[in-house]
């Protein structure tokens, strides 16, 4: 993987991250006020996008899937980081009550579960 693969990869990760972030200052109201099923169904949503963008991105950069997990934690890292710093300021950054942190942050930490786990069996596969 060169150094432009690397940055690509955390450059695709990091704007995944900023776009939920826009997109949850805009609808964090409705998406984790609105009962536990909504965050349930907004959970595996993006779970499923942030699977599929990665998906894209190996297929993009002819990655083979025996570096899916290293592609995975290179579109984590940013995110994660970022997250971490959100977290800290979680009411100004998202404009929801304290109350809906502890939901907040169990979909962010799904997220990247689910994104970890498909990158691990994707290169068990490739094995």
């Amino acid at each position: 993987m060169t150094r432009r693969d690397v940055a690509i990869y955390a450059a695709a990760g990091f704007s995944v991250w900023l776009n939920g972030a826009v997109t949850f200052r805009l609808g964090g109201r409705f998406l984790f006020e609105s009962g536990p099923w909504v965050t349930v169904l907004v959970a595996v949503v993006i779970a499923a996008l942030v699977c599929l963008i990665f998906r894209t991105a190996m297929v993009w950069r002819k990655a083979p899937a025996s570096q899916a997990v290293t592609v995975a934690v290179l579109m984590a890292l940013p995110g994660l980081f970022g997250e971490a710093a959100r977290q800290l300021v979680f009411g100004w950054a998202t404009g929801l009550p304290a109350s809906a942190q502890p939901a907040f942050a169990a979909v962010m930490l799904f997220g990247n579960a689910v994104l970890l786990t498909y990158a691990v069996v994707r290169a068990r596969r490739a094995e």
